[in-house]
């Protein structure tokens, strides 16, 4: 079963039921030694870095790739 399937199965569950399943998976994490909690992108945004951008998401691509004229 594609990982698609399984996600367009859960999201016709009750509330209740989907919570139940999401339970279920995080307890089958925590025996495999692997608790949600220790993925790292839980961790982002935990330890900013304050480099006086203000405008950072209006000109992202112009940070990270530099600007078009060099």
């Amino acid at each position: 079963m594609k990982i698609e399937e399984v996600e367009s199965a859960a999201l016709q569950l009750s509330q209740r039921d989907l919570e139940e399943l999401v339970e279920h998976l995080q307890a089958q994490l925590r025996r495999r030694g692997k608790a949600i909690e220790d993925d790292p992108i839980y961790g982002l945004g935990s330890s900013p870095v304050d480099c006086d951008v203000t405008d950072g998401a209006v000109n992202h691509d112009r940070y990270v790739y530099g600007s078009p004229n060099g």
